[in-house]
């Protein structure tokens, strides 16, 4: 039974406005003077600082800083709510960062309040057997705001006081690539040798027969270690971690290919699962990346729906603390430059020294003409910093929506239509236009195919041969990987897939539309000769594909389209560029491996459904006179029919 009141501001227009609403609300109420007495620890003095406005932060901030007060409540206020924030474990954590010392100077440095916010949030919490209750810890903060300092105190912690009488216990620092590990070691190590050097802790090292390698921090004697790990070349299959410290995982690799990205993601889901046997914690930390596709960025905007819900139970076991810019708008307003760079409020003259800094980095990546790398490291919003990138992160991502804006149900729909070749997707993208508010707008939905010819029959190597999960996009529905023996692509279940699909939902097909280079491909044959659809063979030079092209990005700037939240369909219009010529544009990918064909199977059906809300008919010189009509259509035109 709670009595905590439930809100939801996924549906929300203005995210900010309702949930600062929510909280002056519930503070009215009289509902957070108890917890602001029992609770005076750091953590929830900074959250409470963050919803009195005492500080700029993002929207990512503000929502953690909700969830925190609200799950405090939920304490003594929910009785299926099994957690408790123990302030013994904050004060433990918070004595111990104060004798950690800055290796730049050799003596401890105060932390400043958002500092201890993470800290005391992340070891604070515990479950009924006094576990941490997050065991996955999400932190992203723009460069140069002391990241790797927070990652030494985190591991020096579970090395010396959590893993105190306890045998066996793995610790690890683990970055992108070797060359980002050893720099990150080499911080660690000059801070245990710093910790050495105070007597307590000399002594300590001394009896546990504590040696700091190159590779490894060890104590021999409980043989409990921290190793020094990288994605590129660690091996973390067989490792139970009792603290794993994941630095920069939002990294898209050395390269930023789809195949680093997938190993990343791969190494995190065995460091996790191994955690499982140890009841371990992860704490990942990084800046933004160019590439989107990363699976940090992914678990950001995850946790950030989550916390929307703030009645959400699902994700109970996650932390995320974000600060970062919430438009990119805000490049030209250095005042609000805090939300991304928490170090700004040190001091006047922090703060004075730090904006001065960055306004000349500003300027000069815009005399460079790549402002892109300014927001993205400096700024820490997530975008791709290609200039010819055909859409940006925010237009993909405000057009998710949790559901069908509509029952799609006996609806007209336009379907676009592209056919794999060697190692591609094959894609089936269903464009279905609609009115809201009276405005003319599209809801998107795709479904893919997904072959393993070229993979030698493995779905792990084709996982990570195209940095995607196809196993959990098809588990959501959003795709089917191919059972054929020899990992081709049925085209019988393509094309049976369409037909049922239609069938099912009663849907009268406007037009289907398809490469014209595959007019001869068995799947668009028989949808010619087999059905009654109008069918468009949609040629794929920029002088036929500009048009569509454009008109796809002004109805997403325009916010006239919807999807689902598709992993497919966001990673494959995150990849998708815009190739220019003497006759205009269309979309490319911008590495080879990439994926983008689901872009081009909606750019084929926008080729004609961009007309949908004009009085334009295309079909006029089509050759039946009934294209495109239903069953229905056709018998109510022949009932009115008149000679």
């Amino acid at each position: 039974m709670s009595n905590v009141k439930e809100y939801d501001f996924n549906g929300s227009e203005d995210v900010v406005k309702d949930l600062l609403s929510a909280y002056q609300a519930e503070k009215k109420a009289g509902h957070y003077q108890k917890i602001k007495e029992k609770y005076p620890d750091p953590g929830t003095r900074y959250c409470f600082d963050v919803l009195e406005g005492k500080f700029q932060t993002s929207t990512m901030l503000k929502l953690a800083a909700f969830r925190q007060l609200q799950d405090l409540r939920r304490i003594d206020e929910d009785s299926s709510f099994k957690y408790v924030y123990d302030l013994k474990h904050v004060k433990i954590i918070l004595n111990f960062a104060k004798i950690v010392p800055d290796v730049d100077t050799g003596k401890p440095v105060p932390l400043m309040l958002w500092q201890k916010a993470i800290l005391a949030l992340m070891f604070g919490w515990r479950d009924n057997l006094d576990n941490k209750r997050y065991d996955r810890v999400i932190v992203s903060v723009a460069r140069t705001n002391g990241k790797t300092y927070l990652s030494a105190i985190i591991l020096t912690y579970s090395f010396i006081i959590e893993s105190a009488g306890k045998t066996n216990q793995d610790m690890a620092y683990i970055a992108p690539v070797t060359s980002q590990s050893k720099k990150g070691f080499s911080y660690l190590k000059t801070t245990m040798d710093h910790l050495s050097t105070i007597p307590a802790f000399h002594k300590l090292f001394k009896q546990l027969d504590t040696h700091v390698q190159n590779d490894q921090i060890i104590s021999k004697i409980p043989q409990n270690v921290i190793l020094r790990l990288s994605h590129e070349s660690g091996r973390f299959d067989s490792r139970h971690f009792v603290m794993a410290v994941l630095d920069e995982s939002g990294s898209d690799g050395a390269k930023g290919s789809p195949a680093a990205i997938a190993q990343i993601a791969r190494n995190v889901g065995q460091v996790s699962s191994g955690m499982m046997q140890t009841g371990g914690s992860m704490f990942q930390i990084s800046t933004a990346y160019p590439n989107p596709t990363s699976y940090f960025y992914k678990d950001e905007r995850m946790l950030e729906r989550v916390m929307r819900d703030d009645t959400s139970r699902s994700l109970d076991n996650y932390l995320c603390m974000v600060w970062e810019q919430d438009s990119v708008k805000e490049t030209e307003q250095p005042d609000t430059w805090e939300k991304s760079n928490p170090l700004i409020t040190l001091s006047k003259e922090k703060k004075e020294q730090m904006i001065r800094s960055l306004i000349n980095e500003r300027n000069t990546h815009m005399a460079a003409g790549n402002i892109q790398e300014f927001q993205n490291k400096n700024m820490n919003i997530w975008l791709k910093t290609k200039s010819n990138t055909y859409l940006t992160l925010n237009d993909i991502e405000k057009s998710v929506v949790e559901q069908a804006p509509f029952n799609i149900d006996g609806h007209e729909v336009t379907i676009g239509f592209d056919k794999s070749q060697y190692a591609d997707d094959t894609a089936v993208s269903f464009t279905f236009p609609y009115m809201e508010n009276g405005v003319g707008k599209w809801y998107i939905l795709q479904h893919s195919f997904i072959p393993l010819a070229f993979a030698q029959g493995s779905i792990d190597l084709k996982e990570k041969q195209d940095g995607i999960n196809y196993r959990n996009a098809e588990r959501l529905g959003f795709c089917d990987i191919t059972q054929d023996a020899y990992g081709f692509i049925d085209d019988g279940v393509v094309f049976t897939y369409i037909l049922d699909f239609v069938e099912q939902h009663h849907l009268s097909v406007k037009a289907f539309c398809f490469d014209a280079w595959h007019a001869d491909e068995p799947v668009t044959m028989w949808i010619d000769q087999k059905t009654d659809w109008l069918t468009i063979p949609v040629r794929q030079g920029s002088l036929t594909l500009n048009k569509p092209t454009l008109a796809f990005r002004r109805a997403i700037a325009s916010d006239q389209i919807r999807w689902l939240d598709d992993p497919l369909l966001k990673y494959s219009f995150s990849n998708a560029v815009l190739l220019n010529d003497n006759n205009g544009v269309k979309v490319d990918k911008d590495s080879r491996t990439a994926k983008i064909d689901i872009v081009d199977a909606t750019i084929d059906a926008f080729f004609r459904a961009q007309y949908d809300f004009d009085d334009v008919n295309l079909d006029k010189n089509q050759k039946d006179p009934f294209a495109n009509m239903t069953p229905r259509e056709r018998k109510e035109y022949w009932n009115n029919f008149t000679f």
